[in-house]
Parts: C-alpha cells; sequence; structure tokens
C-alpha cells in the first residue's frame, strides 16, 4: 500500500507542472481514455515523448522494487531458505562434554539418513551446533544467537534439564519450536506451547526409581544424596523421596551439596551414619564416580541407584569398581530386536565406530521427530513445525513408542539397568502405567 501511494503522489507532482490538476486527478484516479487522449492531442511531440519515456522508467521501477521486496522477505523467511536450518544447543565443552558429544552424534546420524534420502520435501537439513559449555547461561546465549542470526526454523536441545530451562523462553518469544531431547525436568516445557521433549519426565523417573527401590529390592529405608542448586537433581530427589514414603518406606537421611565442588566427605559421612539399605543420588556421571569412591572409602557396602543422568562412556572410568552392583534409570532398550533400534545401532557403531547410548537415542529421535513434525504440518515453517509436533501421535523412534500428549511432552517407559563391571544388563522396564 505504501508503495502505490508514494508513486501516485509523484506521478501528480511530474503531470500538474505541465498540464495542471486535470491531469494529475486522471492518471492518480484512473479516469477514462477520453479524458488522457484530449491533453496527448494538446501536448507537443517532444512532450509526448518525454511523458512516454517517464511512463516506461517509472513501469520499470516498480517491477524492480516489487523483485527487491520480495527478494528480501523471502532471504528474512527461514522457510523460505533452499534447506531447513535447525540449531544444536548443547554441552559440547566443560563438565558435561560427555552429555553433548554423544546427544550430537545421534544428532548427525539422523541428518545423514535423512539428507541422503532426498531429504524433507526436497530440501535437506542443515544443522547449526553451538556449544554451552555446560553452563546454563551460555544456554540463554547461544538461543539467542540461534534465533537472531542464524534464524533457525527449530531448535533441538539440550540435555541438562537448567540449560533448557535458560533456552526455552527465548525460543518461545522468537516463535521457534524446540525439541529437547532429554531435558526430564517437568518445568521445562511449561516455558511455553513451543517447548516439547522426547525423553520421559522426571516425575515418572522418581516414582519409577523408588518403586523399584521399594518393591524389586526389597528397601525400606533409603537415604539421598543430591545437588541442592541443580533443577535435575533436586526435583529428581524430590519425586523420589515422595513416592518412596508414599508406598511406606522411610527417608533415614539426607545431605546436599552446591556448586562445582569435588569433595563429599561430609555429606557421605552424615548419609552412611544413618545406615540405609541404598541411597538414591540423582547427579551426574561427572559427580557420582566421586561420590561412589567417597561411600566405599568410609565403608558403605550398600547399592546406590540414580537416574538418567548418570549415563556416559566415562562412568566406569571416573567410578571404577565402586559402582559394581548399583542401578540406575535408561531411556532405550538396546536389546529390543525392533530392526529400527537394531538398524540405528548398527548405524551407530559403523559411522562412529563405539556403542551407541540412549542420549545418542534420543538426539536421534528428535531430529526424526521434527521431520514428522514437518510432514504432519505441511512445511518447514516454524508455525507449521510447532503444529506439527502437537499433531504426533504414535510415534516409532528408537527409544520407544511414544504420542507427543496436551502438554507436549512424551509418555514411555524407563528402563533399569544394574552395573557389572563394564557392562550393563537391563533389570526391568518400567511403564507409565505401572506406577500407582
Amino acid at each position: 500500500m505504501s508503495v502505490m501511494a508514494a508513486s501516485s503522489n509523484k506521478r501528480g507532482r511530474i503531470l500538474g507542472s505541465r498540464g495542471g490538476k486535470v491531469r494529475a486527478k486522471a492518471l492518480v484516479t484512473g479516469r477514462p481514455k477520453a479524458i488522457l487522449a484530449r491533453h496527448h492531442t494538446s501536448m507537443g511531440c517532444g512532450e509526448t515523448a518525454m511523458n512516454r519515456l517517464w511512463m516506461a522508467t517509472s513501469a520499470m521501477a516498480l517491477v524492480l522494487l516489487g523483485v527487491h521486496l520480495t527478494a528480501c522477505k523471502q532471504s528474512s523467511d527461514p522457510a523460505a531458505s533452499e534447506d531447513i536450518p535447525i540449531g544444536v544447543y548443547l554441552s559440547l565443552s566443560g563438565a558435561n562434554a560427555d552429555f553433548g558429544v554423544t546427544t550430537k552424534n545421534g544428532i548427525d546420524l539422523a541428518v545423514e539418513e535423512i539428507n541422503a534420502a532426498g531429504g524433507i520435501g526436497g530440501k535437506k537439513i542443515r544443522v547449526i551446533a553451538k556449544d554451552t559449555r555446560s553452563k546454563p547461561e551460555e544456554a540463554q546465549t547461544v538461543a539467542k544467537q540461534l534465533a537472531t542470526q542464524d534464524k533457525v526454523v527449530a531448535a533441538i536441545g539440550s540435555v541438562e534439564s537448567g540449560q533448557s530451562i535458560k533456552a526455552a523462553p527465548v525460543f518461545q518469544e522468537a516463535g521457534i519450536p524446540m525439541v529437547s531431547p532429554s531435558s526430564t525436568n517437568p518445568d521445562v516445557t511449561k516455558q511455553g506451547d513451543r517447548i516439547f521433549r522426547v525423553c520421559y519426565l522426571d516425575d515418572f523417573q522418581g516414582q519409577a526409581c523408588a518403586d523399584f527401590a521399594f518393591k524389586d529390592m526389597k528397601a525400606t529405608k533409603a537415604g539421598l544424596l543430591y545437588a541442592a542448586d541443580d533443577d535435575y537433581s533436586k526435583g529428581l530427589a524430590g519425586f523420589f523421596r515422595e513416592h518412596f514414603k508414599k508406598l511406606g518406606g522411610e527417608i533415614v537421611a539426607e545431605a546436599t551439596f552446591q556448586g562445582d565442588v569435588s569433595e563429599f566427605k561430609d555429606q557421605v559421612s552424615a548419609v552412611a551414619a544413618k545406615e540405609p539399605a541404598l541411597v538414591f543420588v540423582p547427579v551426574y556421571y561427572s559427580k557420582i564416580g566421586l561420590i561412589a569412591r567417597e561411600f566405599r572409602k568410609q565403608g558403605f557396602k550398600g547399592p546406590l541407584l540414580g537416574g538418567d543422568g548418570w549415563e556416559s562412556e566415562q562412568l566406569v572410568q571416573l567410578a571404577g569398581e565402586t559402582l559394581e552392583g548399583c542401578y540406575f534409570g535408561y531411556h532405550y532398550d538396546p536389546e529390543d530386536a525392533d530392526p529400527k533400534v537394531q538398524g540405528y545401532i548398527k548405524g551407530y557403531r559403523e559411522k562412529f565406530k563405539k556403542e551407541p547410548n540412549s542420549l545418542s537415542a534420543l538426539g536421534y529421535d528428535a531430529v526424526y521427530a521434527i521431520k514428522q513434525a514437518i510432514e504432519l504440518g505441511g512445511g518447514p515453517g516454524r508455525d507449521q513445525i510447532t503444529e506439527g509436533l502437537r499433531k504426533i501421535r504414535g510415534f516409532k523412534g528408537v527409544t520407544g513408542t511414544f504420542d507427543i500428549d496436551e502438554n507436549r511432552n512424551a509418555r514411555k517407559p524407563i528402563t533399569m539397568l544394574k552395573i557389572g563391571g563394564t557392562d550393563l544388563k537391563k533389570v526391568k522396564v518400567i511403564q507409565p502405567g505401572d506406577i500407582k
């Protein structure tokens, strides 16, 4: 509208200087040809030629301006890109680097498969990865970069719930759908209606661990040791405590720590002194090795139980034999004979020359969930992907078959594993419906 108004005013001023107001009105309002004909017969040949030249030049200028505006709109619209830019923010360095690196491996494998098969609707996925350096504040910073500078149409991240909670509002405000592969704290998806996840939640995980401790490990007295300043650790401890007591169990001791500490002598001493049958320690892999060594050093021989944060290729290296006979929750069953699961494992081994884990599997599933969302939503636009994610039902992933519910969460089972030397043995699969 503003372009046409400017053109009309310009025409009116030029004609008015030569032929008066009538000519300006005729051109601006589109009066009958007879009016224009009268004015042309009163003009000399040079004036007529000049007017024709001006009109041709103006028409060409308007065409070029229209092309320019269209090009600008396309370049500013991520959905109009020749590829599909997806942002990834993960801990690729720092204390939790193993989380980010293994997750990105799964993402890269999925993207490679999709692009090799022709992409999505003929467009290939382009991953733009950012390193959060294992810091929640850095997650917020790189989220802003992905949203404003890289103009991604969707984002995947992070593993750690604290990072996802910091980054999610940035993507929500920018209208960008975010899919967390493995942030389990319930507050993550509460950050907005464009925030999704493909993993189970800590309320279920905490209840499942308590259920396993009370019913399968036959423990009636438990201890707790967790990070009071970490959303994941504190939240998971709370869900375990509540359900364990509901089942009839007793929490005989609790101890906490804050910050990046490496000494746990006092906390372990306080818990071990109460002689619990087991200790629930919902921390990340970078801490459990130190904590387990301290428990064994002080003579505590009972089993330790943890959540999915224990998972790492470095777990045995960091903990040695101190976690022998201990248990933790896991996101998928590598023994599942499903061709999709075994195909993923085979592809991962061939590409990375190592065994996959559930974090890489969740990264892999997150990419395929976005692919399905683009197909369900009708295109790679931000709104289309968001709508497509809301429609996901019966998604068949490596980590299980699940729906995205009304709260944008995935309902799926947890696999309990037992540590035996360098091996992990599946002990039990707990479904959401099993928790009473």
